[in-house]
């Protein structure tokens, strides 16, 4: 943090600002968020009962592309009411036995659609884990960037109670007026409010960690780091192809294109004819045993319904290949939109580092001259202070904003981002920088 100490003397009239001070930011503590993220995959409960759901669906396909049961009959024929077995040659006692067998391909087809039906549900596990993994990141953050406020809340507060002791002083000998003394008063409460709302930030995002890794809300969470400034992006094309291969609806499209296909086959087999083959020996007691195979087809003639079924599956296939295609040009829009979010984050955070709160620096030092040779009133050091540290807020959630955008290209969500972090940033909404304005 900058190192902001006011030496008064109050009776000579002087104040002196040295704003000069170690760099604001830190690297993040990379090491403690991995640990949350791999803690919350692991522990999750929504996610535990989606790979249980993935699991039991990868089940089914060894289910459908098996053969049926066969059946076993005992059947005992009687000529008359007494038993006749082996004296008339009508009497028989019969072992029975059926198989029903698909048409060839049926059942390869039922397994492989049942089996491509489970890879589309393991692809929304991959954006459930994907989903989790960004909101832990994006939490972490929020806590970060709550923490980093509350420092900079904290040191101008310190400020405003040093500035209202030489207000006093100023004032007991007639070198400073009242409302120099109320004005810093004034500032020095807002702190209490703006303290008050990253407090509950910081609570908020630490709750919702906890919730992603099944801990009690208020269980701590250490953030020894402050936020950095993500590596920039080489290769932004480069960047837009790896989202794109890597994103599981995308996967998921081409998976349920594949699906329909072979659906169309499937409904255009149905109109093949299946088979039962049957077996039995019929034991006649003294008489010669008798033998009986035979073989059943079913009489697929039911041409409409079989049309229906081959035309709602080509449907359907046009259908996937549809969202397939529209899944593919708002990965590109979303990825492309990110990118450009983040790349203004950049330029607007060289902004405030390299320019804007340098020069805020500057004006401190330039009011406090001014002020100490009586050219303007104190009030004007109040709203150069304010400034400043209303920059140095903006620049710690133009950091914060960079690091959403990041995460978000990481989880290659099709939704619209949440949050516009550069417009959010750039006003400073609910910063420190919102006193005296």
């Amino acid at each position: 943090m900058i190192s902001t100490v006011i030496a008064a003397g109050a009776l000579a009239g002087t104040l002196h600002l040295p704003l000069q001070g170690a760099p604001a930011f830190a690297p993040a503590a990379e090491a403690v968020l991995s640990g949350l993220v791999q803690e919350a995959l692991a522990r999750n409960p929504d996610l535990r009962a989606a790979e249980d759901t993935m699991r039991a669906a990868r089940e089914r396909p060894a289910q459908l592309s098996a053969l049926t049961d066969p059946a076993l009959g005992l059947i005992y024929t009687n000529e008359g009411w007494s038993p006749t077995l082996g004296a008339t040659p009508d009497s028989s006692l019969a072992i029975m036995a059926s198989q029903d067998l698909p048409y060839p391909g049926k059942r390869r087809l039922r397994g492989e659609i049942a089996s491509l039906a489970a890879d589309e549900i393991a692809q929304q596990v991959e954006r459930m884990r994907l989903g989790i993994s960004a909101s832990v990141r994006r939490a972490y953050f929020r806590l970060l960037e709550a923490r980093a406020v509350i420092a900079l809340t904290e040191e101008q507060a310190d400020v405003w109670k040093q500035i209202e002791g030489v207000t006093r002083a100023r004032y007991a000998v007639g070198q400073g007026g009242q409302q120099d003394v109320l004005r810093t008063q004034v500032e020095l409460t807002r702190v209490g409010q703006v303290l008050a709302e990253q407090a509950s930030d910081a609570t908020i995002g630490l709750a919702e960690i906890n919730r992603l890794r099944d801990r009690a809300p208020e269980t701590a969470v250490a953030s020894p780091g402050a936020l950095e400034e993500p590596p920039p992006i080489a290769d932004p094309g480069a960047e837009a192809d790896r989202i794109q291969a890597a994103s599981p609806e995308r996967v998921a499209a081409a998976i349920a294109v594949d699906r329909a296909r072979r659906a169309i086959d499937l409904a255009k087999r149905e109109s093949r004819p299946d088979f039962t083959v049957t077996g039995a020996y019929m034991s006649r007691g003294a008489l010669d045993p008798m033998w009986q195979a035979g073989v059943t087809v079913s009489l697929p003639i039911r041409k409409a319904r079989r049309s229906a079924a081959v035309a709602e599956s080509e449907a359907l296939l046009a259908a996937a290949q549809s969202r397939a295609a529209a899944v593919d040009v708002q990965l590109r829009s979303r990825t492309h939109e990110r990118l450009a979010e983040l790349d203004a984050a950049r330029k607007v955070t060289a902004l405030y580092r390299e320019g804007i709160v340098p020069q805020d620096r500057m004006s401190v030092e330039s009011a406090m001259a001014s002020y100490q040779a009586g050219r303007v009133p104190f009030v004007t050091v109040l709203e150069a202070l304010t400034t400043l540290y209303g920059d140095r807020v903006t620049l710690v959630r133009l950091l914060a904003a960079q690091s959403r955008i990041g995460i978000s290209l990481e989880e290659a969500s099709l939704e619209r981002t949440a949050d516009l972090p550069v417009t959010r940033a750039a006003t400073t909404e609910g910063a420190v920088g919102s006193m005296a304005r």
